[in-house]
C-alpha cells in the first residue's frame, strides 16, 4: 500500500493509534495450526507494518520474518531492541514476492494482519502456497470500521468521512471527506470485509472464515474481539493514522484540519465532549487455511 511506504509517513504514530489483537485470538490461531502435525520453526508475517504481530509470533515460533513494502516501517522495526539476536528479522518485500532467502516449502505459518485488502490476491495466494510447507497455515485477519453501538447518527458521520465525498454529497468547493483519498480497490475490499476473496481450494484446504459484526453477534462469538473505551481526543489520533487522512493532509495542508470538524460532528451526535470516554467496538474478520 503506497501511502504507508512514503518516507514522511509517521510509523510510530500509526503503531500507538491502532488497536492490537487479544491474546485469546493468538491462542485460537495456534490451536488451528497445531491441529495438524505442523512445526513451529518458521513464521512469516507479511505487511508487518510496525511489527506487533511479528513480535508476538516470537512467543510461538523459533524464527520469525517480518516483511513490508515500507522502508519506513521496516527501519522502525529494525531499530526496536527486540530485534537484537537471531530470532526475528525484518525485510523490505511485497507480500506477493518473498525475499530470495526464503526457500520453497520452508515456512510453517504465514500471517497478514490489517493488510491483505491491499494485495494482488491471486498472486499472493500462489506465493503463499509456494513457500508454505505441506499442511502449513495461512492466516490473515483485520478489524473493520469501528461502530458506535446504538448510535446510527455517529455511524453515518463516520461512513461519510471514511468513504464519501463532501463535494458530491453537499456540493462543497473543497473536499472535507477522506473517501476520494484512499487507494482502490483496496479500500473497497476493506469495506466489504473481503467477502468475495478466499484462498483457492486447489491450493488450500480446511478454510475457515469468521466475520464478527457487533450489531448482529454477541461478543462471545469470537476471540478476535476488540472493544475500546476512548475519548474523542484519542479517537482523533486513530483517524489521523488513516492513509486517507494522510493523503488528504498532503493536498489540503494549508486549510483548517478536517479531522477537527469530523470529531466535532461526532461529539454532537454522541452528546459528549472530547474528554469523555465512549465505547467503540470493531467488527472483525479472520481467515485460516492449510496448504494442500
Amino acid at each position: 500500500m503506497a501511502t504507508y511506504s512514503e518516507k514522511d509517513f509517521d510509523a510510530a504514530h500509526y503503531n500507538t493509534a491502532r488497536p492490537s489483537y487479544p491474546d485469546q485470538f493468538y491462542e485460537t490461531l495456534i490451536k488451528y495450526h497445531r491441529a495438524q502435525p505442523n512445526d513451529t520453526k518458521v513464521a512469516l508475517d507479511v505487511g508487518s507494518g510496525s511489527g506487533f504481530v511479528a513480535f508476538k509470533l516470537t512467543n510461538f515460533f523459533d524464527s520469525v520474518i517480518g516483511t513490508d513494502i515500507s522502508e519506513t516501517m521496516v527501519k522502525q522495526c529494525n531499530l526496536d531492541p527486540r530485534t537484537n539476536g537471531c530470532k526475528i528479522r525484518f525485510e523490505v518485500a511485497p507480500a506477493e514476492k518473498s525475499p530470495a532467502f526464503i526457500e520453497p516449502e520452508s515456512v510453517d505459518m504465514i500471517t497478514g494482519a490489517e493488510c491483505c485488502h491491499w494485495m494482488d490476491h491471486p498472486v499472493f495466494f500462489k506465493e503463499c502456497a509456494r513457500i508454505l510447507k505441506k499442511g502449513g497455515t495461512l492466516a490473515y485477519w483485520f478489524y473493520l470500521d469501528p461502530v458506535f453501538v446504538g448510535n446510527s447518527k455517529a455511524n453515518e458521520i463516520y461512513t461519510d468521512y471514511a468513504y464519501g465525498s463532501s463535494i458530491e454529497k453537499y456540493g462543497d468547493k473543497s473536499e472535507r471527506f477522506f473517501g476520494p483519498y484512499y487507494e482502490q480497490p483496496g479500500h473497497e475490499f476493506f469495506r466489504t470485509a473481503m467477502a468475495g476473496v478466499s484462498p483457492p481450494e486447489e491450493l488450500f484446504t480446511d478454510i475457515i472464515r469468521h466475520h464478527y459484526d457487533p450489531e448482529k453477534n454477541d461478543k462471545d462469538f469470537t476471540t478476535l474481539y476488540i472493544e475500546r473505551n476512548v475519548t474523542l481526543g484519542v479517537y482523533r489520533d486513530y483517524v489521523t493514522s488513516w492513509s486517507g487522512y494522510h493523503n488528504w493532509k498532503k493536498e489540503h495542508g494549508d486549510e483548517e484540519d478536517t479531522v477537527d470538524r469530523f470529531i466535532d460532528e461526532l461529539a454532537k451526535a454522541l452528546a459528549v465532549d472530547i474528554t469523555t470516554p465512549v465505547k467503540i467496538v470493531f467488527p472483525t474478520v479472520y481467515t485460516f487455511a492449510r496448504r494442500r
